[in-house]
């Protein structure tokens, strides 16, 4: 029997990727640079350099031991519910503190237990897809996952391209808390370990395909962390725009419009046909865009790039993810191994903003400090593409799970 998954359930569980995705976007490109604009006027390049870097590392720590205890809860008959609640309630306390903090180091350390909380949170539910979805439906679910998180990504970025840091934050705060409410809806199969349908469908593949996927996630995310990190520092020492927030809100929502469409209509390609290759086409306009912005600093002509680069970045958001799930090992693990290849955006959101921070300080705000910042990013996008091509991709079959309302056939756990 075919596999069916209604698209209300579809749209029901990707609903809290659209605070999240609204939180990443607002904050770490916009907001955060901000108050720190406000909070340390002088040195605002180190310090963001600094927290950047620093909450890249804590987003290395909380996803392994969050997704380890997640699968636990899993196995012995809980849920992943409790994991992701708490989780956003740290975050959403922290991010009010942050709102309000009055110095870089009490700001900082607001920011980075918001950061954990928010890692907790979607180690855990990213893992409800697999879960509940058949594996030939992953394409168009991640397709509706990756809309969601662009959705979010354009409302973040259009808050915070429109208000001040403060109430970016507040509202951020908000926006979370309501859209964690939304997990409770979501109606989980029943978990039965001791099925051999269940054991087969969960080793998918071996660890080459993870740790490939995981080498090529390394350099796409590297080269989105220079991106996002930077860019409003661009807006403001090169084009001397006179609202930086403004415009890097506006470019960012060019960039998004088109990748919300691809997104969904790449996830579903990647369904019918070899996920890797829609994988390494996607970096392809990501890396022309990038170089693009280095070599024609003007606002027309980042507005064409930014939807050229949307193209591509919703097949990041949809097509890959799919293919990360395809890779793991075992599904009973998910939640751990998704956590551990979440390590592969973290890493380089480390040790790209220390670089960009060192470039910008060696070269100054200089119009060359930020074509090495974009020619890196177009560079690491060309990297990521042709090291995905290297997965050798999963056996086909054919899933007879059917999903009625969103839960499998055989009873559910709330």
């Amino acid at each position: 029997m075919a596999a069916v998954y209604p698209l209300r359930s579809s749209a029901l569980l990707n609903a809290f990727w659209i605070p999240l995705a609204f939180q990443e976007a607002a904050l770490l490109a916009i907001a955060v640079p901000s108050k720190l604009l406000e909070l340390a006027p002088n040195g605002y390049t180190a310090a963001l350099a600094v927290l950047a870097s620093a909450a890249a590392f804590v987003s290395m720590l909380a996803p392994p031991f969050a997704g380890m205890l997640s699968d636990s809860l899993r196995r012995r008959g809980g849920g992943r519910k409790t994991i992701i609640i708490a989780g956003a309630a740290l975050d959403v306390v922290s991010l009010v503190l942050a709102a309000h903090a009055s110095t870089t180091i009490s700001f900082g350390c607001f920011f980075l237990l918001a950061t954990i909380g928010a890692n907790a949170s979607i180690t855990a539910y990213q893992a409800l897809l697999p879960d509940t979805v058949p594996r030939e439906l992953w394409g168009a679910v991640s397709g509706m996952r990756g809309a969601a998180n662009l959705l979010g990504t354009v409302i973040g970025l259009t808050i915070a391209g429109t208000t001040n840091a403060t109430v970016t934050f507040d509202a951020t705060a908000i926006f979370v808390g309501l859209g964690a409410l939304t997990v409770y809806g979501i109606r989980m199969p029943r978990y039965v370990e001791s099925e051999t349908p269940s054991e087969e469908r969960a080793r998918i593949r071996d660890w080459h395909d993870f740790i490939v996927t995981f080498v090529a996630r390394l350099f796409v995310g590297f080269g989105l962390s220079l991106l996002m990190t930077y860019v409003l520092y661009f807006f403001h020492d090169v084009l001397h725009v006179q609202s930086a927030s403004g415009s890097t809100g506006l470019v960012a929502g060019f960039a998004l419009v088109g990748a919300i469409l691809s997104s969904l209509f790449l996830g579903k390609l990647s369904d019918r046909f070899v996920r890797k290759g829609v994988v390494a086409l996607s970096g392809v306009p990501m890396a022309l865009a990038a170089i693009g912005f280095g070599l024609f600093p003007n606002e027309r002509a980042i507005y064409f790039f930014a939807i050229f680069f949307g193209l591509g970045y919703g097949g990041i958001f949809s097509a890959a993810w799919a293919l990360a799930i395809d890779s793991i090992p075992k599904l009973r693990d998910v939640a751990r191994d998704l956590g551990i290849w979440g390590l592969a955006s973290n890493i380089p959101a480390v040790i790209a903003p220390a670089l960009g921070g060192w470039i910008l300080e060696r070269y100054g705000s200089t119009l060359f400090a930020y074509q090495l910042l974009f020619f890196a990013a177009g560079l690491s996008f060309i990297a990521g593409s042709l090291v995905v091509l290297a997965v050798h991709g999963p056996a086909r079959g054919s899933s007879k799970i059917v999903l009625q309302g969103g839960a499998l056939d055989g009873g559910e756990q709330r």
